[in-house]
């Protein structure tokens, strides 16, 4: 680009990078902080504690479609009949390790004055590594019975459903049938799940607000959630910028108030910190998730907390308008969902920008033919990745990967920790192969064609602005997270004379991709920091199983295949007619691949 296009670029630049940072002030969705609830509570730690450990010990063994499973519903039943509940089943089919399962979940009913309905939501499955599951989730369980019989003997104004649901630790699939074929769901104004009360010492309280594949927290939820939690008197943690930035882009919850979100229903979570987190790990999902590590007390404050934030919307005249699934820039600061798909759609401005000057310079270079020649090694490259899908689906047919409804499993489950690495190697190993002859036949296709790096470029960009646009349709926080520095990165960096400019140039390229980077480190630390390679693992998984979205992944392979093809033209040979005091120097080289 010429001096004064690269300040013109540089300006909007600025300009967007400023929108960015004011959208608190010009794109705030308002809202004051809804009242807290000053009710005197009713929540007993010891009592929910005492029922927790009765129930753990002797359901210890919860796994979906058990016999086991089947005799903590009894359990669970009889508590809350006995408190006056309307308690009711609803079954679902399961597909777990390739076996079909049946899930029940318990709901229990008690009207109110008004028919809006407020949810408490605690599952009572457990991973098959787990032995009482206490603190994932029967202390939840615990909560959740304490919760009827405080509401029982003193009733809301709004009619309470408690449900505990079975399938949680595969991918929410009880919440996830209550939330698309309760019959009743449309009266269901809020949703609090309760996962979970962890070990030890409480250090702070957890809001998770994520949904499942779409769907997040409205911001009333979050602020009252948070106030009623934070008057017991700890830090409440919430996902708030890049973290929940993140989130958004790959819309995948873990705990229960994801399906309700996903189905429209305001939900969200209310979890814990422990003061010994690295204890936490250890105890998660094995056969030392024991309640011997709970205390009461801790109990007692999570409860407290669930207790606040019901009363808390039950208080309220109405409940609020979802207000355009506003971001939580941090802290109390929410940006309008509306603010926030203008800065989705201003954050590619500095691309189109860099896209029209490029076509300006190179637009005599874009013929047929080079188009059609970038569009060969684009497909050629793209092909092996969509036989890479295709061949994971083929093994599920065939039954060489486990098959689950959803989830590929809990973690630290068997299915997860031993991986097929023969299948896997096999399917990455056939469309390496296919994908090596399919690339030596495009570059003998195309020989001796001329070649433009700059028109090559603008090509790129053309099919870079192609998978924006769709991407933006699927996903915006994953169009900027993943696609909006790439884009601007890739488009703009010239291919230097010398060298050391040209390996400068091919480190911007791999730096652009920090948002993917970011994404994978994040979810190796959510599956255990020593997942490694079982990461690879998980996501074939996740793919065979549903739980990773077929567009998804193409988006995310075209963008992967245009990033490496950008690679390819920075550090390829270049023509000695190029080279620092060589004839020519000052044109652009045309050469063969």
């Amino acid at each position: 680009m010429s001096p004064r296009q690269i300040r013109i670029t540089v300006g909007i630049t600025a300009a967007v990078v400023l929108c960015w940072l004011s959208a608190p002030y010009w794109g705030s969705n308002g809202g004051d902080d809804l009242p807290v609830s000053v009710a005197p509570l009713s929540f007993d730690g010891e009592q929910a504690y005492q029922t927790a450990r009765e129930f753990v010990t002797k359901n210890p063994k919860r796994v979906l479609g058990s016999l086991e499973a089947r005799q903590a519903t009894g359990f669970i039943q009889d508590k809350l009949i006995r408190l006056g509940y309307q308690v009711s089943f609803r079954h679902f089919d399961a597909l777990i390790a390739g076996r079909r399962q049946v899930g029940r979940n318990i709901l229990a009913f008690r009207a109110g004055a008004v028919p809006e309905t407020l949810a408490a939501v605690a599952h009572y499955d457990t991973a098959r590594t787990t032995v009482e599951g206490a603190m994932d989730d029967g202390a939840g369980v615990g909560v959740l019975l304490e919760l009827g019989r405080v509401f029982a003997a003193s009733p809301m104004r709004r009619s309470v459903l408690l449900i505990a649901t079975d399938g949680e630790e595969w991918g929410m699939l009880g919440a996830a049938d209550i939330a698309a074929y309760y019959p009743e769901r449309s009266r269901i104004a809020a949703v609090l799940s309760l996962d979970g009360v962890t070990i030890g010492e409480l250090a702070a309280f957890r809001l998770d607000s994520d949904g499942q594949r779409s769907g997040y927290s409205p911001a009333w939820l979050r602020r009252i959630a948070s106030g009623a939690a934070a008057a017991q008197g700890l830090p409440v943690l919430a996902a708030s910028g890049f973290q929940e930035d993140l989130q958004r882009a790959i819309e995948l919850s873990r705990t229960d108030q994801g399906p309700f979100l996903t189905a429209g229903i305001p939900a969200i979570n209310l979890g814990s910190e422990s003061v010994d987190e690295a204890r936490v790990r250890e105890v998660y999902h094995s056969a030392a998730d024991t309640i011997t590590n709970l205390k009461a007390s801790s109990v007692g404050q999570y409860g407290a907390a669930a207790e606040r934030i019901l009363r808390s919307i039950d208080e309220l005249p109405a409940i609020p308008a979802a207000a355009g699934n506003a971001f939580r820039w941090r802290n109390d600061t929410f940006v309008a969902g509306r603010a926030m798909t203008v800065l989705h759609c201003l954050a590619f401005l500095p691309f189109l920008v860099v896209l029209y000057f490029g076509w300006l310079r190179y637009r005599s270079s874009l013929t047929a033919e080079a188009t059609l020649r970038e569009a060969a090694f684009f497909l050629s490259w793209l092909a092996p990745l969509g036989l890479m899908y295709s061949m994971i689906l083929f093994c599920r047919l065939m039954r060489l990967l486990p098959q689950n409804s959803f989830n590929p499993g809990p973690l630290k489950d068997p299915m997860l920790e031993n991986p097929a690495w023969g299948v896997v190697l096999a399917i990455v190993g056939g469309a390496a192969v296919v994908g090596t002859g399919l690339h030596f036949l495009t570059r003998y296709l195309t020989r001796g064609q001329p070649r433009s790096f700059g028109a090559s470029r603008t090509v790129l960009s053309f099919f870079l602005l192609a998978v924006v646009l769709i991407a933006l349709l699927f996903s915006p926080y994953w169009a900027t997270t993943f696609l909006a520095l790439p884009a601007l990165v890739w488009a703009t960096v010239e291919r230097g004379r010398s060298p050391g400019r040209r390996v400068a140039g091919a480190l911007a390229i791999l730096a652009a991709g920090l948002g993917f980077y970011a994404a994978v480190f994040f979810s190796e630390r959510s599956l255990g920091t020593d997942a490694g390679w079982d990461l690879l693992w998980y996501a074939v998984l996740g793919l065979s199983n549903g739980m990773l979205q077929w567009k998804g992944y193409f988006l995310a392979a075209s963008a992967v295949v245009l990033g490496l093809r950008f690679l390819s033209l920075q550090v390829s040979r270049l023509n000695a007619s190029s080279l620092p005091g060589a004839p020519g120097r000052g044109r652009e080289p045309h050469q063969p691949a």
